[in-house]
Order: C-alpha cells, then structure tokens, then sequence
C-alpha cells in the first residue's frame, strides 16, 4: 500500500493541534489509534495521543530473508514504515506502541522450516535490532495470541507447527501450552527492551477463553516472566451489555491479581464495535468505554480503527465521509466530561516510558512458618523499599519475608532512580498446613473425602481443574481448587481425575489390621481406580460401575496393616472419573457396615440461632467450635448446647464421642 507522506507543514500542524486531543484533560490514560491502511491520516493528531501500527511492526512486515548478525537485519529488512511511524510519534508527541514481536500468525515466511539454535537465532536478532531501530518504544506486545487454538490454522496448519517450533527454541519444551517459551520471549525482551511495558496479547478474552486468558497470564507470572501488563483485544464486545462487561472486566482482573499473586495493568488494546446501524455502536460504546475507562487499573484504551471503510471489521469506523458518527459524537463529549478527565490510573499509561519495576516472590503461597523471598529490579535504581502494612520489612534488591500469622499479605515495593520513582505490588498468601478442623482424622472411624487437610496445592492436594468445577458449586464448603459436589445428606469430592489426590492427617489408635472400606461412585462403564496409602502399607483399589452419575457404592479396599501414632493418609485417583464421599476403617470387616450405618451423628437445626442439639452421639460427647480461622471458641460436654455466647458465622464442630471424632459444618444465623 502506498505510504502517506508527511509534510513539514504538515507536521507542524500536527503539533499544534496536538492540544486537541480526546484525551487530554487526563494526566495519566491514553485513548489511541491504529495506522490506516498502513498510513497515518492528516488528522490523526487531533484526536489520539497514542499510535499502535495495524501491521507495519509485524515481524512478517519487516524480517525478509535470513540474516546473520543484527547489522545485516538493520541495513537490509523492510523497516522504512515502522520507522516513519516511530518518528512521526517522536515529533507530534504521541505514544508509540510496538505491535508485535512474537506471532505464530504473519511470521516471516522463510522462518516456517527453521527449528532449535537456528530459530533461536533469528528471534534474538530480531529483538535486538527492533531495540536498537526503536530505542524510545514505550510499550510492546510482546506475544500476541497464543491461547492453545488461537493464530495456529494460518498457512494450512503450518503456525501451529511453528508454534511448536518456537516453544522448542525458546524454553525447550515441545509443548507450547505450558507457556515456557512465552516466559523466556519476555525475559528476552526486558534485556533489549529495559525500560518498556511489556504486554501479552490475545483476543476472545471477555468470553470464549476467559479462563484460558487468566491461566496464561498468572501461569506467566509465577514462572518469573517480567510482565508489566496484559491487553484485551476487544474485539468480542458487540452484544455484551455494560453490566456483564464490567463484571467480566473486575473478575478477570481480580483473578489475575490473586492466581499470578501480584497486580498487573491492563490494557484494551484494540476496541472496536461493529453494530449494524449507528445507535448500536454508540449503545455499546455508552456502555462499554467509561466502564473500561474509569477502572484505575486501565492504563489506556486503544480503539482498532476510526475511518469508516477502513477499518479491520466492517461498520466499525467513528468518522464517516469527514462526519462524526453517533458514537464518535459521544466519545468526544465523554472524554471532555469532568468524569474522564478525573478517572485515576494505578499504573500512568502517559508514562509508560518512565521507570519500570520488575517485582517478583519466590511463591504465591507458602507455609505458615517458612519464609518467601521477594525481589525487585529496576534500571539504574538506587534504593528499593519493601513494605508490609506500613512496616519497612527490607530495602535491597531482594529481601526474605517471613509472616507470623496465616492470610493474605500485599507487599509494597518502592524504587527509585534518576528516571523517577516506580511502585508495584506483590501478594504472598500464608497457609497453616495440618489436619482439618486442626485435630488429625481418629482411626478406627469414617473420615469424609472433603476433609482433606489444610494447605495448598502441592502439599496437601493436587487438582488438575482450575476452581470447583462441579455443578458450578464454587467455593463452597472449601475455598480452594479441589471438587466438592452435593450429595444427598452432605457433601462429596466429585470429577476426581487420574494425577489428583488429597492428603489427610490421621491417628491410628493401636498397631494392628484394619479392614478399609471406600465410599465412592463411577458412571464409568469401564469403573475406576484408586491407591490408599498410609506409611508403607498400600492398597490399590478397582472400583466397578456403581450405577448411574451421582449412584454411590461401599467398595472394600481390603485388610490395612497399620502403626499406632499420627502419619498421613493418601487417596490418589488412578482413572478418570470418580466421586468420593468417605473412607472408613474397622478393626473386622463386619464392623464396617454397622460402624458405617450407626455414624448418624446429626447436627439440628442447621443452620442455628439460639441453640443446636447433636443427634445420634450419646450423652458421652464433646463438641468444639471452631473457627475458620482456626481458633476454638467454645467447648461443651452436652448435646444440647445454647449459641448465645456465639457469633454470626460459619463453624466447624469437632465432635468426639467414645468411638469416634467428626467434623460437622454449622452456620449461625441470629
């Protein structure tokens, strides 16, 4: 296409109307464009102060043929539009944003074939004369679309063999979806790019890859890749309401922030709304833009074309034959509004090209009791402060943190250089690993499947779905990922799949054989399988069809030789799919039947407000409360027990008798 050129008198008229800009009465968000049709038109400064190239900086734009060393890209690759564009935003004070370095889709053609250290090669070339052609570049896509499916049937299916080509490259691993190769492109980037924003990329974000978007993020967070921020395509917005588009843009963020265990800034990095007819795109941009606008943690918008007829997605364009449409109108009277130009920014879009600061922890979730390191660079900073609810923990370029109390901490990071001062967050979460309910399981006696000890994930259990998957019953009974389904009577572990499993304290009142029974269900026609093991004694278990979806069976486990004192008991789950309700041990197998039938201890009514009574226990009893947090509250030694001295919430009850000890969930209401 035919490249605009720009006038000396035409860049002066840029420059004086750069005043006129949509955005700017806000200090620190940018509301920009994209290049039309591979040119930047004449009035362009008058409106956007931020400048992303639609295709001009794609690597397949630029990289021609195969070069050995990075003076041989800088003289011979296409680079005369990008850099027209990067000079154009330098002289008339627009941002300019690089779009993008790493693409399994508008690649270099000749690189379709090229694997391992040859491939490898070529992507550092190429990062390192974009560096050096674009210096000043503020923020960069760093990857684009990389979501399993997404740019992978360009070119008869070979992007996706290149994209398999570059995780091999660049990490190592021949599998793509574990992200390592999109962690090392950032790590890559930093190095040339030290002082830029570093974005991953992807579209379908706010509804059909919402979860996958999250997971990659976060996944790319606690594998240590230096990323300042995520965008939003946002092209899937046409028929979303405001409402559900700012619930999706909180949950999504929120997420992020608490899976990846430190805030990142988010992008809309290429909005555009192709209603049919006027009122339509201006419904949604009413809806939509002060929404995304007014978040602190949007650091800018980018609108994917405003010349109608010109623009990626037909009837997108704001400006039609020289006029406003009904949504440019708009836009224009909400950006002068007194609401846009006060919105805040936790992160300055305008100033993306300041200090940036790479905060990162040794892990997102530790055991109360052990320690975390926190660390932070920044180029060329001369002090870096560590601080937790206002306390000075440390100052260097690392610090070891180690909290005294379970829960959630927010570490803030202040660094400081020539270029000024930059502020970034990281959040640690501080478990208290042991038993549930704080005593361990008491055996001979039934110890329910959702009772799995307390911790996290890697030690006390492993999933393999991200949140509770069953019958959308999220968080409840437990907060964490493992499945938790409604059974008739209570609650079970549900959609248990082979890799998964659950440790669980237990005491084993004396040496001797115990005979194990499971209770569990499979609609499997084939059945399922699962391994109990305690210390050196294991059983694994075949398990038949027990009926239909949600039809539980007793399945004998066998005879388990056990040793007095506490250890841990773990339930592995050997084949897709199973649920389990519990798992009993007597000391003769006819026992279990009758210990199993006979445990009906019942707590009524539940939930309480004045007073509870506990079925089915006898009048030997003794019932704890126990917090959430951990805390006993109160003791009692009946089974009618009044809750006047008892607070509004949710409880456990540790419940002993002569035979056994249970674990009921109460809630009191007053």
């Amino acid at each position: 296409m035919k490249k605009i050129l720009l006038s000396v008198a035409a860049t002066l008229f840029f420059m004086g109307q750069a005043n006129a800009q949509l955005a700017k009465g806000n200090p620190c968000k940018f509301l920009g464009n994209i290049t039309t049709r591979g040119s930047i038109p004449s009035d362009y400064g008058t409106m956007w102060d931020q400048l992303t190239p639609e295709n001009e900086t794609k690597w397949g734009s630029i990289a021609n043929k195969e070069v050995q060393t990075v003076d041989q890209a800088l003289s011979s690759w296409n680079w005369r539009s990008a850099e027209n564009e990067y000079n154009w935003c330098k002289q008339n004070g627009v941002q300019f944003k690089f779009h993008c370095l790493l693409w399994t889709s508008q690649y270099p053609s000749y690189l379709k074939d090229f694997t391992g250290d040859r491939l490898r090669k070529q992507i550092e070339i190429w990062f390192e004369a974009c560096s050096r052609k674009f210096p000043d570049v503020t923020i960069i896509d760093v990857v684009n679309e990389a979501i399993p499916g997404h740019a992978e049937g360009d070119n008869n299916g070979q992007a996706k063999t290149f994209k398999k080509n570059l995780s091999q490259a660049m990490s190592g691993s021949t599998n793509p979806g574990d992200y390592k190769w999109i962690t090392e492109a950032f790590k890559l980037a930093r190095k040339f790019f030290p002082n830029a924003v570093l974005v991953y990329n992807d579209y379908n974000t706010f509804q059909w890859q919402k979860n996958e978007f999250i997971d990659l993020v976060s996944t790319l967070v606690k594998q240590g890749a230096p990323i300042d921020a995520y965008g939003h395509q946002s092209h899937d917005l046409n028929d979303m309401s405001g409402s559900d588009f700012k619930s999706r843009l909180y949950d999504i963020h929120n997420q992020i922030t608490q899976k990846a265990g430190r805030e990142l800034a988010c992008y809309l990095t290429e909005y555009d709304i192709a209603k049919q007819g006027d009122n339509g795109q201006k419904t949604r941009y009413s809806e939509q833009i002060p929404t995304a606008w007014e978040a602190d943690f949007v650091a800018g918008i980018t609108l994917w074309g405003y010349v109608h007829g010109a623009t990626w997605v037909d009837d997108s364009g704001l400006i039609k034959n020289g006029q406003d449409r009904p949504a440019m109108t708009w836009l224009r009277q909400y950006m002068a509004s007194d609401k846009a130009k006060a919105a805040r920014a936790k992160t300055c879009g305008k100033a993306a090209g300041g200090p940036s600061l790479a905060v990162s922890a040794s892990a997102s979730a530790i055991e109360l009791g052990k320690s975390v390191t926190i660390s932070a660079e920044m180029s060329g900073a001369n002090q870096i402060t560590y601080t937790v609810n206002g306390s000075q923990i440390g100052t260097g370029a690392k610090v070891d943190f180690t909290p005294k109390e379970a829960g959630e901490y927010k570490i803030e990071v202040s660094a400081t250089s020539s270029k000024g001062t930059a502020k970034s967050t990281v959040t640690v979460k501080v478990i208290e690993v042991g038993p549930y309910g704080g005593v361990a399981a008491a055996i001979p006696g039934k110890i329910e499947a959702e009772n799995y000890d307390n911790g996290f994930a890697g030690k006390a259990y492993n999933d393999l779905s991200e949140g509770n998957t069953c019958d959308d019953y999220t968080n409840y009974y437990r907060s964490d990922d493992v499945d938790i389904k409604k059974i008739s009577g209570g609650v079970a572990l549900g959609h248990c799949q082979k890799g998964e499993w659950m440790n669980y304290t237990v005491n084993v009142a004396e040496d001797g054989d115990y005979d194990v029974v499971l209770r569990v269900g499979t609609g499997n026609s084939d059945g399922g399988k699962m391994t109990v093991s305690i210390g050196n004694s294991v059983k694994e278990v075949e398990i038949e069809k027990t009926g239909d979806w949600g039809t539980f069976a007793d399945v004998k486990v066998g005879t388990m030789k056990l040793y007095k004192g506490e250890q841990v008991m773990k339930l592995s789950i050997d084949k897709d799919w199973i649920d389990v309700d519990y798992i009993s041990f007597s000391r003769d197998l006819s026992g279990v039947s009758d210990f199993a039938s006979n445990n009906v201890i019942t707590v009524i009514p539940n939930p309480a407000s004045s007073n509870i009574e506990i079925i089915g226990a006898g009048d030997d009893v003794k019932v704890e409360f126990v917090s959430l947090s951990g805390s006993t509250v109160k003791v009692a030694n009946e089974s009618e027990i009044s809750l006047d001295d008892i607070a509004n919430g949710v409880y456990m009850l540790r419940i002993t008798t002569s035979k056994e000890t249970v674990v009921k969930k109460l809630v009191v209401k007053k």
